[in-house]
């Protein structure tokens, strides 16, 4: 086993050998009693493994705090705040809320065409007295190009 192979093992199961795999354990025991600087690997996370266990140690006291969060929230709600004037209980039941924005949309949809038919901008621009050219009239200046030259 290598020094790299060691720093994997301890990164992965800790620094306890109990929760290496068996195969490797006899390697990295090996390793340790051989390498100086395998054995100061091994004391770095053998000190990272005891400040993780200091930090993540639940006392009595933690479990008291979360036993009264859990309370606290299993618990009925206060009473809620009424304004002074509320919407009757027949139109709150049909559920209007959902609706409204679709009905905004088609305020909007009604007042846009309105205003188009209003302004008059359905009406083609192309239409200006004599300058309408009928479609066979310009089949004939884009398909044959001899009634645009002037002949002598």
């Amino acid at each position: 086993m290598t020094r790299d192979e060691l720093r994997n093992l301890l990164d992965g199961h800790g620094a306890d050998p109990a929760y290496w795999p068996e195969g490797r354990r006899e390697a990295a025991e090996r390793l340790l009693a051989e390498d100086a600087g395998a054995r100061a690997d091994f004391e770095a996370a053998r000190r990272l493994d005891a400040a993780l266990a200091r930090v993540a140690h639940v006392t009595a006291e933690d479990d008291r705090i979360a036993a009264n969060v859990l309370g606290r929230l299993n618990g009925p709600l206060p009473a809620q705040d009424r304004p002074f004037w509320h919407w009757p209980a027949v139109l709150l039941d049909w559920q209007f809320a959902p609706a409204w924005p679709r009905v905004a949309a088609l305020a909007c949809c009604a007042m846009i065409g309105f205003a188009i038919g209003l302004a008059g901008l359905d009406r083609p621009f192309d239409r200006s007295g004599d300058m309408v050219v009928a479609s066979r009239d310009i089949g004939t200046l884009v398909f044959e190009p001899d009634s645009l030259t002037v002949r002598p």
